[in-house]
């Protein structure tokens, strides 16, 4: 099931509809400009209800500089928590590879507030090499789930550190 925590952003619930009927998944949605903190709790109690077993959380992109925006990241984190001693089992940063160093400046952020566990690092089908999953990995001990090379839905790739490796060497 997915939840569509980015409540804000023009047109986010939309998108993130059209990738559930692509996969072939339920979608729970709150009005746009509403508390993506209710989204979430809404969304928990329907993947309860059905016996679902994996809910994922879309909330809205964020600069770890803008206060409001991560403390609501902590509220959504907060219901989770209310709802299920044990929630969020996984909460996964999505990082642009296009902005390179900041990442870790991000990393420390998200993981001190909204309790990251793995990485996503999208936008390597550019000039991008992702150079920084290797300082953040190394710095963060963090596991790095996928890559993203394009936006298609097969374009999201299990991470394959070796073929990373070649790529930031350029041997690829």
């Amino acid at each position: 099931m997915l939840a569509a925590g980015d409540t804000f952003r023009a047109a986010a619930i939309g998108q993130l509809q059209v990738w559930a009927d692509r996969v072939g998944v339920p979608i729970v949605t709150g009005p746009e400009g509403g508390d993506p903190a209710s989204v979430v709790f809404d969304a928990v109690k329907a993947a309860t209800d059905q016996g679902i077993d994996a809910l994922i959380v879309d909330t809205a992109g964020r600069l770890q500089n803008k206060r409001e925006l991560m403390d609501e990241l902590a509220k959504i984190r907060r219901v989770l928590g209310r709802l299920n001693a044990e929630a969020p089992h996984n909460v996964v940063l999505v990082l642009d590879a296009t902005n390179g160093q900041n990442a870790l400046q991000q990393i420390e952020i998200f993981k001190e507030v909204a309790g990251v566990t793995g990485l996503i690092m999208t936008k390597l089908d550019g000039t991008a090499r992702g150079g920084v999953l290797v300082a953040a990995a190394e710095q963060y001990g963090l596991p790095i789930h996928a890559i993203g090379v394009g936006e298609r839905l097969d374009d999201l790739r299990p991470f394959d550190p070796d073929l990373v490796a070649r790529v930031i060497a350029g041997v690829a």
